[in-house]
């Protein structure tokens, strides 16, 4: 799925199982034990997919996103 905008974006979660990263739109889920190693896969997983938007929804209620966008030609 993407934005008005055309980004795609990758959620990082926690689900109780661990944390889990998803690219909105692919039915793929991959989960690790940490929050950090989540992180790391979800800024991979935006990149190969720029225009992109990474948000990682932590437990406590707190949301950050970050947005990853194509180079510019010059």
């Amino acid at each position: 799925m993407e934005t008005a905008t055309g980004r795609r974006r990758v959620i990082v979660a926690a689900d109780g199982r661990g944390w889990y990263v998803r690219l909105e739109g692919s039915r793929g889920l991959d989960r690790y034990p940490n929050v950090t190693q989540a992180i790391h896969r979800g800024r991979r997983l935006a990149h190969q997919h720029k225009p992109s938007g990474l948000v990682v929804r932590y437990t406590d209620g707190e949301e950050e996103e970050s947005h990853y966008e194509l180079a510019v030609s010059p």
